[in-house]
């Protein structure tokens, strides 16, 4: 057993060296009955500083009450769970801690060891592990998971934040039509599951074919797609989506639901705009705007594709009208199609995919 100021030897002694462990057993009542002489000398104690004191001399009062008068389960080890403490310099220095309870004689005896954790300019949540990750992964499902990979790109690059990036992407922009005027004769909780239920949809399709949501915004959905042709199929699959849709719909009795999509390609720069409180990465350039002025200009349950999207796409889709657009701010109207049909290459060959085509 470690006494106070003491440090094991050997190879136990290797490891809580280079791993930076502290060890620190408690008797009754927390008092100390071996503690790493090395903890002290970083929290400016002397081995006689503690000779008959409690634990409460070394954590402090903060720590102290965290760990031994909050409601921290003792009937069971406590693993992963972290908590700062303050050095002789009165500077706060992030620890894991790993302990457990043991009764000896009909007394209570703790058993802990602490582990420094180097995060230098971060700030961490405290508490248990455990509850972190559980935390984590709840906002991954509000973040995008495009946002999520690049972050994780910048931080393997050894950055502290996600670059600006510029090249061309594929837009598609839907919306639902007449959202307002249904929204107003529909309770609150019945928008809210047609909103899941349509939007949602539309979420997986985009998903399926290699795109990523970039935006929700309350009945529309703002999606990327860095192939065009995955755009045009996704347009295609979320119309047909809808169709299927209102046949249940109309069964319950509810009134049919559609949507317009708009779609663009060209150029843009994907950077982030904020301050320090708060960061959003998006999509910045004319032909974001485009793609939403396409939708805006779109028929209900139709597909308006720019005709630079026509050209990247090529003899794969075919279209039933050409219209032109008055784009403010331009000196040429904007020309788009209607999407109709598009031919791809399918698991079994050549496959083509249509608006008018069956439900099943």
């Amino acid at each position: 057993m470690e006494r106070s100021g003491q440090e094991f030897s050997g190879l136990t002694g290797l490891f809580i060296k280079e791993l930076d462990l502290f060890p620190v057993i408690l008797g009754p009542g927390h008092r100390i009955r071996g503690i790493s002489a090395r903890l002290l000398r970083r929290m400016g104690l002397q081995n006689s500083d503690v000779q008959g004191a409690t634990i409460l001399k070394v954590l402090g009062i903060q720590a102290f009450q965290e760990l031994f008068m909050r409601n921290l389960d003792w009937n069971r080890p406590l693993k992963n769970y972290r908590l700062y403490l303050r050095d002789a310099q009165q500077e706060r220095r992030l620890y894991q801690l790993t302990a457990f309870r043991k009764e000896q004689d009909g007394q209570s005896a703790h058993y802990l060891l602490f582990q420094d954790i180097d995060l230098p300019g971060h700030n961490p949540e405290t508490g248990f592990y455990e509850q972190g990750v559980q935390s984590s992964t709840i906002l991954t499902k509000y973040v995008s998971s495009h946002l999520t990979h690049r972050a994780r790109s910048a931080s393997a690059s050894g950055l502290d934040h996600i670059p600006d990036e510029q090249r061309e992407f594929t837009f598609l922009f839907a919306d639902l039509v007449s959202y307002t005027a249904i929204a107003e004769r529909t309770s609150p909780e019945a928008i809210l599951e047609m909103l899941n239920t349509s939007i949602g949809a539309a979420s997986s399709i985009i998903l399926h074919n290699h795109g990523f949501v970039d935006k929700i915004m309350g009945d529309s959905i703002f999606a990327v797609f860095e192939n065009p042709l995955h755009a045009l199929m996704s347009a295609i699959e979320m119309q047909k989506q809808f169709n299927l849709l209102n046949l249940f719909r109309l069964k319950s009795g509810e009134e049919e639901i559609s949507i317009r999509i708009g779609i663009h390609s060209g150029e843009c720069i994907l950077g982030s705009i904020g301050g320090d409180g708060f960061l959003e990465l998006t999509f910045i350039g004319d032909a974001v705007n485009t793609a939403s002025r396409l939708e805006k200009a779109c028929k209900p349950s139709a597909i308006l594709v720019s005709s630079e999207t026509a050209r990247l796409v090529g003899d794969a889709a075919g279209y039933v009208e050409t219209i032109e657009l008055s784009a403010k701010g331009k000196s040429e109207p904007l020309q788009a199609q209607y999407l109709n049909r598009i031919e791809f290459e399918g698991p079994r060959g050549k496959a083509t995919l249509g608006l008018d085509d069956d439900l099943f």
